[in-house]
């Protein structure tokens, strides 16, 4: 089932395996292999906290232009060496994670170790960076900003983070940029795309506590505040290259950079720029790594997250100078109108537990997680600022990085196509005020809006899931157990049994393990795989005494498609290439 996508003339750019064909990139501005020159100039003032300076010390920079769809760009990698403050437990759940925010993070993983105040040094040779992007040309800019947080897992030690010098790859200028930023090219934005230590264990900041420890092996995963500091070096840059800071700016962040872009939104205080308006204008939240964090502070066992009876956190109140850089924002009612629109993102075939130890309101599930943070936003009446869409069919990758098709059996499920309108979505929210769609969800406490027992507002599905031609399914088998994230394909051929993925994979001998079947057909046990008829009938999609046919598939596609139009899902470049896919794909049976 490889899909791809038709040329477009007017825009003269393909959508396929890459999601968009490049135009021979322009000679680097500094020439390949240029010295790095200094960067300073870009860096954001730092702040003094309990009589110490924080923040930004040392940029190094290499430009290099590039053509895109027929504008030129240009691309700053950019380094940045500095300190940032923070809290850390030194044994237990999460102790490798130097964070501002430990009320979330102790509190919901269930870590009750003592807490101990740092200040951790981030280090550009240890790849702490900002890869700069932006339209050269001032009418090719649309005056705003995306800046984009990836997931955990990344790490100098390990090797799959790399020195701030060493990303580009100077004969493929976008070699490294995923097909969300494209997208975000493509639509005008400047994008800064932040690069940090992220690993679950150890890490790459060294952090001297309080009482003189130093601990060289730390990460940054839960540090907004290190990210919102990079934002603002692409304001400083847009502000002395295109004459102007952007009007907005967006934040980007996929698992372990969703859930910092959720505190954008939680901490009271954070999201204030120096001229007292919002740094972050606007969120999408892509699948929260563990489901985390929940809009929840306990204190004498009551919430006071948007109450009013909020109080200023307590590392705020040891740490004073941080109330001084708005103290108007640290009230419960004014906290809330802070709160800026955010789409959230929840893949429904990323099934996984967490080994967390949470409070009773908390979960160890993932989904859980995400549907439970949806529906306290709503009980806070902050549903009116936020919306959470349920994605049928994928699990935590959305191929962001990785070419269309498959691979044995796994699939190549583009979100990209989604992202596409999201993107649109959030900007009207901000700019217009248009709200987009209700939240989507499997699970009547969100989907059931009026609580008649219909599911009015079930998940989001594309074409492939809406009319599938076979079961996208969780964990397969060639993704190995270790396989986390990626998604499978098994079509419906009615040859052969039903396959099976690696949830839970067990091993039960040397070169044996047991492995969950994909029920393909939801009848409970293994057995033969479904033709296109037979499944078709089964789902409701045809007569019982109808057969499956390229006609009955169009038709399915086509409703599908006007829905997703309507909804402003997908656009219309996307509902062509479904609709003209139709008229040719191969079924893999009738």
């Amino acid at each position: 089932m490889r899909q791809q996508f038709p040329r477009f003339g007017l825009v003269g750019f393909l959508i396929g395996a890459g999601f968009f064909v490049l135009l021979p990139s322009l000679p680097a501005q500094d020439g390949k292999g240029a010295a790095a020159k200094s960067c300073n100039e870009f860096l954001v003032p730092k702040m003094e906290v309990k009589g110490k300076p924080i923040g930004q010390e040392d940029c190094k920079l290499i430009e290099t232009d590039f053509t895109f769809q027929g504008r030129k760009f240009r691309r700053m990698d950019m380094g940045i060496t500095g300190t940032i403050d923070g809290y850390l437990a030194k044994e237990g759940r999460y102790n490798y994670y130097f964070g501002s925010n430990p009320e979330f993070t102790y509190a919901q993983g269930g870590n009750k170790n003592r807490l101990f105040y740092g200040i951790g040094r981030y280090d550009m040779e240890k790849g702490s960076a900002v890869i700069f992007m932006y339209p050269l040309e001032a009418s090719a800019w649309n005056g705003k900003m995306f800046v984009t947080a990836h997931g955990a897992g990344v790490s100098f030690k390990e090797g799959n983070l790399k020195r701030w010098d060493k990303n580009l790859d100077p004969g493929s200028p976008l070699g490294d940029i995923s097909k969300y930023e494209k997208l975000m090219l493509e639509k005008g934005y400047a994008v800064a795309k932040t690069r940090r230590s992220t690993p679950m264990q150890g890490g790459d900041t060294v952090v001297t506590l309080e009482d003189g420890t130093v601990l060289d092996d730390r990460n940054l995963t839960e540090q907004p505040r290190l990210i919102l500091g990079f934002a603002k070096v692409g304001w400083n840059v847009l502000e002395r290259r295109q004459g102007r800071r952007p009007s907005r700016t967006y934040w980007y962040g996929h698992s372990g950079g969703a859930r910092p872009g959720r505190i954008v939104n939680f901490q009271p205080g954070l999201n204030v720029g120096p001229d007292g308006k919002h740094i972050i204008d606007g969120l999408i939240i892509d699948d929260a790594g563990s489901g985390l964090w929940l809009p929840i502070v306990m204190k004498n066992g009551k919430d006071v997250l948007f109450t009013d009876q909020e109080e200023l956190p307590w590392f705020v109140k040891e740490n004073p100078e941080m109330a001084k850089l708005d103290a108007r924002l640290y009230s419960g009612a004014k906290h809330k109108d802070w709160f800026v629109p955010e789409i959230e993102l929840a893949h429904l075939l990323y099934v996984n537990e967490t080994p967390d130890s949470p409070p009773p309101w908390g979960s160890t599930n993932f989904l859980t997680s995400k549907r439970l943070n949806a529906k306290a936003l709503r009980e806070k009446g902050l549903w009116v600022k936020h919306r959470t869409y349920e994605l049928a069919g994928i699990s935590h990758s959305g191929g962001e990085y990785l070419p269309e098709g498959r691979n044995k059996d796994v699939v190549i499920w583009d979100l990209s196509r989604v992202m596409d309108g999201l993107v649109d979505l959030l900007d009207n929210w901000v700019e217009k005020g248009a709200a987009p769609p209700p939240t989507k969800s499997d699970w009547a406490e969100l989907g059931d809006a009026d609580k008649d027992g219909v599911i009015e507002n079930g998940p989001l599905m594309i074409p492939d899931v809406a009319c599938p031609t076979g079961v996208f399914h969780i964990l397969p088998v060639s993704a190995g157990p270790a396989g986390q994230g990626t998604t499978g394909f098994a079509p419906f051929t009615g040859e052969g049994l039903e396959p099976v993925d690696s949830r839970g994979a067990v091993k039960t001998g040397e070169d044996n393990w047991f492995y969950n079947y994909v029920d393909m057909n939801r009848n409970g046990y293994r057995d033969f795989r479904e033709n296109m008829t037979q499944s078709w009938r089964r789902l409701g999609l045809i007569k019982p005494s109808e057969t499956f046919g390229r006609d009955k598939y169009a038709a399915c596609i086509q409703k599908t498609v006007d829905k997703l139009l309507s909804e402003k899902f997908i656009l219309p470049r996307t509902a062509q290439f479904y609709l003209d896919q139709a008229k040719s794909m191969a079924f893999p049976s009738n």
